[in-house]
């Protein structure tokens, strides 16, 4: 009975880091169809493609999981929880780079987000599925946040999108149809938001700093209760077959 109990955890662990990395292959192949063609080496191409390949190595992570829980051969269950593990500390000591390298890594995303608003134009039949991503994203971040821009509401000003004088009504305190034509970019617009979006996102974490801690903390957790659980199904399967 404990054995099926520790094998269900494991297969629903396994299939969680399946999702994962689905997803961010999902979100660096929507990215990679329309523009690895032109491969510049730019912040989001980089990006784009460590999403890919972080996401296939979760994936291929979570194959394994699952494997390991309908697996009877508990060396193999040893040999996954030694590889969750490895993984584990890579993890922690990738934090500590992130900590010691924040600026560095604040302005990689900086030009990252900019150049991804320069896919972002009106709603088109002919739209992409990566434009699609990137009109919804901006327009869904900007209206739950208040924000505009990265920095400002003028970082449109750099886009073809914004150079007519425009800027996406998500932009606008009350949205109405037009509240984002005819912006002087260099005078305020107090009928825009006048935070940027890095801003706006520091200050949600800030506030509530406790969640973020408590979600890192979780996913942590979760990938220590992988080794556990492995730990656990290869000692009771090897249990079983000292008996035999």
């Amino acid at each position: 009975m404990m054995r099926c109990l520790v094998r269900l955890l494991l297969a629903l662990q396994s299939s969680c880091s399946v999702l994962a990395g689905v997803c961010l292959v999902t979100a660096g192949g929507l990215y990679g169809a329309e523009r690895f063609g032109d491969w510049d080496g730019s912040e989001l191409d980089v990006g784009a493609a460590i999403s890919i390949g972080l996401g296939g190595v979760l994936f291929l992570l979570g194959l394994l999981g699952l494997l390991t829980s309908c697996s009877r051969s508990y060396s193999w269950s040893y040999c996954f929880s030694i590889i969750l593990l490895v993984i584990v500390i890579l993890q922690c000591f990738a934090g500590v780079l992130v900590i010691f390298f924040r600026n560095e890594i604040e302005k990689v995303v900086d030009k990252s987000l900019r150049q991804s608003m320069r896919s972002y134009h009106l709603p088109d039949p002919g739209d992409s599925p990566y434009q699609v991503t990137v009109r919804n994203t901006w327009d869904g971040i900007q209206n739950i946040l208040g924000c505009c821009g990265v920095m400002a509401f003028t970082d449109w000003s750099d886009t073809e999108f914004g150079t007519p004088g425009l800027v996406p009504e998500s932009c606008c305190k009350e949205v109405v149809a037009g509240c984002g034509s005819d912006i002087d970019f260099g005078v305020d617009n107090p009928d825009l938001h006048q935070t940027g979006c890095v801003m706006a996102v520091q200050g949600e974490m800030a506030e509530n700093i406790e969640m973020v801690v408590a979600v890192i903390a979780g996913l942590l957790a979760v990938q220590v209760l992988g080794v556990c659980l492995s730990c656990c199904l290869a000692r009771s399967v090897q249990v079983e077959h000292c008996d035999l």
